[in-house]
């Protein structure tokens, strides 16, 4: 008995690995395609190069967001059932993870700290504005990945 709940916890850790790493590369992408070619004007095949070299980076940071996420909901006692609270949980979760991210992106990139500090204002309401949509989606993969 004890060698088949260990397996089963290593399939869940498994399956969480995927769905998060896959809800990642997917809202990612989507999110931020969108926001290249309608906002910021680059071309559809731009966008993709874009997308294309921030796959590894949606790899590395897919389950460590997933995880945070996770962890801020218990320690801020986040009730799944509660609209408001899952709004606030998602947000504030998907802000404090993205944004340290973000930053440390633009200091590779040689960005200014001014350069740096406007456009962390402007993506900080982009996060803000995507992190529950994004809570919603990883839900939606982590059910999906929990019926394989």
């Amino acid at each position: 008995m004890e060698i088949r709940s260990e397996r089963f916890g290593e399939d869940r850790n498994f399956r969480l690995i995927i769905a998060d790493i896959t809800a990642m590369i997917i809202f990612s992408t989507a999110l931020c395609m969108t926001i290249e070619v309608f906002i910021a004007g680059l071309t559809v095949l731009q966008s993709v190069h874009a997308r294309l070299a921030a796959v590894p980076v949606n790899l590395i940071t897919g389950r460590p967001y997933g995880w945070f996420r996770d962890r801020l909901f218990l320690f801020l006692g986040i009730q799944r059932d509660s609209f408001l609270m899952m709004i606030f949980g998602d947000t504030i979760a998907f802000v404090i993870f993205q944004l340290p991210l973000y930053v440390i992106v633009l200091l590779f990139a040689g960005a200014t700290w001014t350069q740096i500090g406007v456009s962390s204002l402007f993506m900080s309401m982009i996060f803000s504005l995507a992190g529950r949509p994004y809570g919603i989606f990883l839900d939606f993969c982590r059910k999906v990945a929990a019926r394989f």
